[in-house]
């Protein structure tokens, strides 16, 4: 009898863990297809409970450090991030793949991976760093181009890199479609009901400015709005540029949860009867949406990047803003209203799909 073949090893590096509820999917999917996986990553003040709960799924090791701005200063950062990288030169030779998830620090970062180009493979979450102003990012050019394979979290997301940066890297790109985001590792998805009423307007993620929640504003002063006596909230840690904003609705009757919400508050607010608004001005995909669509929430988005694509997908586009104006949520609203039960079943078959067995079922 031939001996079983040996299992597939990977490291996946997330040296700042910036997309750490996206590894922990991702991580336990592979796993549970037979993989041998390394995670290299940082710890965090933040969703800790993911890296425990990797430790504790067969046939994965954690390797963390120090690296993320939210545990130490940058220069203790950048010190801890080299021996992160160090670790997983040693350790090189026993894996197949070395998946870099969301570069930390380039200038660490090249030598290490030019090293292991035979191996890397990058997955591409955004073609340029968000805020970034130019056409191209040359870091992310270059680890793009001595990489084996491209990775890409959504049809947008490589249709805008290959734009950006060329068709030259279109026969390394494949697309492996971002699946749900469970806001605690433990917890599986929410089916959708139809029939909710709405009594509240939501947008829930970190508050920056290609995320267009000057939005709320007009919001708060629109007349359609406020005849529905929708509560208007916004919630999440703002970027400091954007405090006069932040005041501004306050002063509107917005309520603000500036900071990153636990737990149970959390859970709290997904359970609500809230229609939850994703304005973005500018994102190729949202980490946001995938979270909405795991716990059953409702939302309407903005005409952007993966956003308006994935609405368009799954029929939903009576959700999808035609204009980014408080007239243009409240007819999607109208829309909600009289098509609760079939946008209920839409967003259902999305949350099926998106289901992270049935999207790695038939990726190499």
């Amino acid at each position: 009898m031939s001996p079983a073949p040996a299992a597939r090893s990977i490291a996946v590096l997330d040296g700042g863990s910036f997309v750490l509820p996206y590894d922990f999917q991702l991580v336990k999917a592979l796993a549970a297809r037979g993989w041998r996986v390394a995670f290299h990553g940082s710890r965090t003040r933040y969703n800790g409970e993911f890296l425990d709960a990797m430790r504790s799924l067969t046939g994965v090791s954690v390797h963390s450090a120090g690296v993320s701005g939210t545990v130490n200063p940058r220069w203790k950062g950048v010190l801890a991030y080299a021996a992160l990288l160090f670790g997983l030169w040693r350790r090189r030779r026993g894996v197949d793949t070395v998946n870099l998830q969301f570069s930390a620090w380039w200038p660490l970062e090249l030598p290490f991976l030019f090293a292991l180009r035979r191996r890397l493979v990058f997955t591409v979450h955004n073609a340029v760093p968000h805020g970034f102003r130019g056409t191209s990012h040359a870091p992310t050019g270059w680890i793009a181009a001595m990489a084996r394979a491209l990775v890409f979290v959504s049809e947008a997301t490589r249709d805008d890199f290959l734009r950006r940066y060329g068709e030259r890297f279109r026969d390394k790109a494949s697309v492996l479609p971002h699946g749900l985001l469970p806001i605690a590792p433990e917890l599986g998805a929410t089916p959708y009901v139809a029939g909710r009423p709405v009594r509240s307007l939501v947008f829930w993620s970190t508050v920056k400015p290609y995320k267009g929640v000057e939005l709320f504003a007009e919001l708060a002063r629109s007349a359609r709005i406020r005849e529905r006596g929708l509560t208007l909230q916004v919630c999440g840690a703002w970027a400091p540029e954007l405090k006069p904003l932040r005041d501004e609705l306050l002063g509107l009757g917005v309520q603000v949860r500036d900071g990153y919400l636990d737990r149970e508050q959390l859970l709290g607010l997904l359970a609500e009867d809230a229609v939850f608004l994703l304005p973005y001005r500018d994102a190729s995909q949202s980490g946001a949406l995938y979270a909405l669509l795991n716990h059953g929430c409702r939302f309407i988005c903005a005409d952007a990047g993966d956003l308006g694509a994935f609405m368009r997908r799954f029929g939903l586009e009576g959700l999808l803003l035609r204009e980014r104006s408080a007239d243009a949520v409240a007819d999607c609203l109208d829309h909600l209203e009289a098509n609760g039960t079939d946008a209920a079943d839409a967003l259902q078959r999305a949350q099926d799909a998106h289901a992270w067995d049935r999207l790695l079922k038939d990726y190499p």
